[in-house]
């Protein structure tokens, strides 16, 4: 397995995401840098894509939704290697039959697919370790990766301040650009906000 990096980008949008709506499970996927031309050793998350919170499993809008991120993707060099979700419940954080069938798909097309499970009790500007708990398929099944991932303090420090100030209310997901196709699901301007951070 390769090394995990997770870029402040991509960590703070899944948090951001999940703060937004703590009353719904929400999830998304996560885009790596294509590793064809790169070191193999390491799997480097740049960025996340927020998909729903109101209806996670819903096929025509995933695959409307991934449709767009995969064209996207192209154009940047990324690869969807990645997926995220957070439980409706606080105290809920299993790997659910969504979770395990979307991150399969993922898995497909990637085989160092990775899912990320949120845990919503550290959904917390208060939060002193990262929010998820990392899956990865090997042999039949899923299985949570013993090594934990460490999140930079700088990393931490930002989505603090994000969860603050209240920014996670202005990121997109694509319910919301369902709703309004004038709301960006790359969520640039997020971007800008988190670039600013460091």
């Amino acid at each position: 397995m390769a090394e995990l990096v997770v870029s402040m980008q991509a960590y703070c949008k899944i948090l951001l995401h999940a703060a937004k709506y703590p009353h719904c499970a929400v999830n998304g996927v996560l885009l790596a840098e294509d590793s064809k031309s790169k070191d193999h050793k390491t799997l480097r998350f740049v960025d996340c894509i927020p998909l729903f919170h109101l209806s996670l499993g819903l096929s025509p809008m995933l695959e409307a939704a991934l449709l767009q991120i995969e064209a996207y993707c192209k154009s940047m060099g990324y690869i969807i290697a990645g997926y995220y979700q957070a439980n409706e419940h606080l105290l809920n954080v299993d790997l659910n039959n969504i979770a395990k069938i979307i991150g399969k798909k993922i898995h497909d097309n990637f085989p160092e697919a990775c899912i990320f499970m949120v845990d919503n009790q550290k959904v917390s500007a208060l939060s002193v370790s990262e929010v998820y708990r990392i899956y990865t398929f090997k042999d039949t099944s899923w299985k949570e990766l013993d090594k934990r991932h460490t999140v930079t303090e700088e990393t931490l420090e930002a989505a603090r301040s994000l969860l603050t100030s209240g920014d996670y209310r202005h990121i997109t997901d694509f319910d919301n650009h369902f709703d309004d196709l004038a709301q960006d699901w790359r969520n640039l301007s997020i971007n800008d906000v988190i670039n600013r951070c460091t």
